[in-house]
């Protein structure tokens, strides 16, 4: 049977990825819905690509204009109205729904698609991050799984299978460190934004490459582990493994380890998440283990990386800490990208934002929405931005 997916995100590099590895697997899969936030151009060539697919952008006025300027698209259009990505869900009624977006706008929409039974194929951190519990709540209730796409989780995933959560020792995420990791801790405030975005290892967006270089990206993974896997915080460690070829280390309570490897290339766990629970053959970046350099793991040195140690905080007192964590992050590093703030400030804006709002449980979506809400206007009093 062909699969019907719809992907929010889809003009991002996961986004990208999951089409393209779609466009080698016809007879599997097929577009019903693609969503972006404001790239109308690369959007409009997709939806060429994909004929049968509808579309929304999340700016109103930029879809207003790819429907004035393309008439011809005015019928796969979702319908007007609030939460865009939402109606997108609710008209395709998909098989799959691919979550690549970047940041909170990701929660919702699969909320709402978890509610109705729609499994997701998660590539957004921050839905887990901000609303974890509320995610796998949803999931329990409506029995529509979550499938992660991210490379650290599908290697959990694939480690884990035919093993029980009691038996995990230890579970270690590996980092490639990002731009930054052979740089002194002392000279990371004078660093530009093309510095950080020179990633040594992956192709991805500017924002995840930016958690790349401060190591969020990797607390936020420890505290998807926690939420996707039932793990316990302090089986979770982070390790750094600059060649990316290892993308994670499950050790057992026998002392025994596995380990998931191939060649660092996102349309791998994109093929993983999409096929799951059954595996296809591909001649997608093939692994030569012959071919595979010298692999190192060390520890990570935690005055490079203080906003590690930030998340890994913010996970063990939970509730809406986390969220407040996250919005903070996405305020801190769009202001790094546009070039108000100096990477070394990220940190402290972030650091100020956790030790100033106060914590607070989490029960529902509109809680959620308060912890952003409150980062929000806090960080905008405090630091003007």
């Amino acid at each position: 049977m062909t699969k019907r997916i719809v992907v929010l995100g889809s003009t991002g590099s996961v986004g990208r990825s999951v089409l393209d590895v779609v466009s080698h697997y016809t007879e599997h899969f097929e577009i019903v819905g693609l969503a972006a936030r404001s790239r109308t151009s690369l959007l409009r060539e997709q939806c060429a690509a994909h004929p049968g697919a509808k579309f929304v952008v999340q700016d109103a006025a930029a879809h207003r204009r790819v429907v004035e300027d393309n008439p011809e698209l005015a019928s796969r259009s979702v319908s007007d109205g609030r939460e865009p990505f939402v109606r997108l869900i609710e008209e395709t009624k998909p098989d799959l729904l691919v979550n690549c977006l970047v940041g909170f706008v990701g929660l919702k929409p699969t909320l709402a698609a978890l509610e109705i039974g729609v499994p997701v194929a998660l590539a957004n951190k921050e839905a887990i991050v901000t609303g974890g519990e509320l995610v796998i709540n949803a999931s329990k209730r409506s029995g529509a799984p979550v499938i992660p796409i991210d490379s650290e989780h599908v290697a959990i995933s694939q480690c884990l299978k035919g093993s029980q959560t009691a038996d995990v020792k230890k579970v270690y995420l590996t980092a490639s460190g990002g731009a930054l990791r052979d740089r002194a801790p002392e000279e990371m405030s004078d660093v530009r934004v093309e510095d950080v975005l020179d990633h040594p290892t992956w192709n991805m967006g500017n924002k995840i490459t930016v958690d790349s270089a401060t190591l969020l990206n990797k607390g936020f993974e420890v505290i998807e582990a926690h939420w996707l896997f039932d793990l316990p915080l302090e089986t979770i460690e982070v390790v750094i493994h600059p060649q990316s070829i290892i993308h994670c280390l499950v050790e057992f309570k026998d002392n025994s380890i596995l380990a998931q490897m191939g060649f660092p290339d996102m349309r791998l766990p994109v093929l993983y998440a999409l096929t799951y629970p059954d595996r296809v053959a591909t001649d997608l970046a093939p692994s030569v283990v012959t071919d595979f350099p010298e692999l190192t793991l060390t520890r990570v040195d935690e005055r490079r990386y203080p906003c590690l140690s930030l998340a890994l905080r913010a996970a063990e007192n939970g509730g809406n800490v986390p969220a407040i964590l996250n919005s903070a992050n996405e305020i801190a590093v769009g202001a790094f990208l546009a070039s108000k703030i100096p990477f070394s400030k990220i940190y402290e804006i972030i650091e100020t934002a956790v030790n100033h709002i106060p914590p607070s449980e989490i029960r529902s979506f509109e809680d959620v929405l308060e912890a952003d809400r409150a980062t929000r206007a806090y960080i905008k009093e405090e630091f003007g931005l």
